[in-house]
């Protein structure tokens, strides 16, 4: 585990710093979190290791695979898409169907787009707080108006009170902001804070960010409110960058 490189100001990851696949019916960004802080061999976001902004074709079938100590936030804007694993689940995710997916030791599934409409999803690699734990599936139903105007937690340490849990201390929580208004960013002592357009555009203080652009402020430090300058889909991740985390994930590490 290395140690976190404190962020000064607000910090950036640029969609320049992305790496951008296309394989016909699935295309990606890989976004590493951390990789705008100086941090030797780690561009992880403390907890938060990867981020996959990815849009899936109707017809898409990704077959059965495993992984191993990565607790896997399953996001999605469009789209509906047929989950299948080793714990003998099947289950319909959407933007009202969120999956969480607590790989540990290991854990196998298989994904299929259904219907004709494009998945356009964010699929989160967080770090767990230790390797080979116990291996786990959620799944719960969402109010897309509980996001409008408003932060909605999604996801939190276990124990913590949101509807489903990571094994690490990193909260989740997403708002829609129609053009015009603003927010403030959560906030909880100790945790800084890593703020992704989805969709749209944003001003914070004196920075401007469009889509697939994060800014990062320290926990500790005010952080400027929030304005839409058009509809926009946000999320903002909280993260104690001081708990430890595996590194062994097959894609979180």
């Amino acid at each position: 585990m290395s140690v976190a490189a404190p962020i000064k100001g607000i910090g950036i990851v640029s969609p320049k710093t992305h790496q951008v696949r296309s394989h016909g019916p699935f295309q990606l960004r890989r976004i590493h979190p951390g990789i705008s802080l100086d941090q030797r061999d780690d561009a992880g976001f403390g907890g938060l290791g990867v981020i996959d902004h990815a849009r899936l074709q109707p017809g898409l079938v990704v077959r059965m695979h495993e992984h191993r100590n990565d607790e896997i936030i399953s996001y999605m804007r469009t789209g509906r898409m047929q989950h299948t694993d080793s714990a003998g689940r099947s289950e319909v995710i959407s933007s009202d169907r969120l999956m969480v997916m607590n790989a540990g030791r290991g854990f196998h599934h298989e994904e299929k787009v259904l219907g004709d409409d494009q998945i356009e999803m964010l699929q989160i690699f967080v770090r767990p707080e230790a390797a080979d734990l116990e291996p786990n599936v959620q799944f719960v139903a969402l109010d897309e108006a509980r996001r409008n105007d408003q932060w909605r937690l999604l996801t939190g340490p276990l124990g913590a009170d949101a509807p489903t849990f990571v094994r690490q201390a990193v909260y989740l929580y997403d708002a829609y902001l129609p053009a015009g208004r603003s927010i403030d960013l959560p906030s909880k002592p100790s945790f800084d804070r890593w703020l992704y357009v989805f969709r749209g555009n944003i001003v914070a203080g004196e920075h401007k960010a469009g889509r697939h652009t994060a800014l990062l402020f320290a926990g500790d430090g005010a952080s400027p409110k929030v304005e839409a300058s058009e509809d926009t889909d946000l999320v903002v991740f909280l993260v104690d960058r001081t708990a430890r985390f595996s590194r062994g994930g097959t894609i979180s590490g």
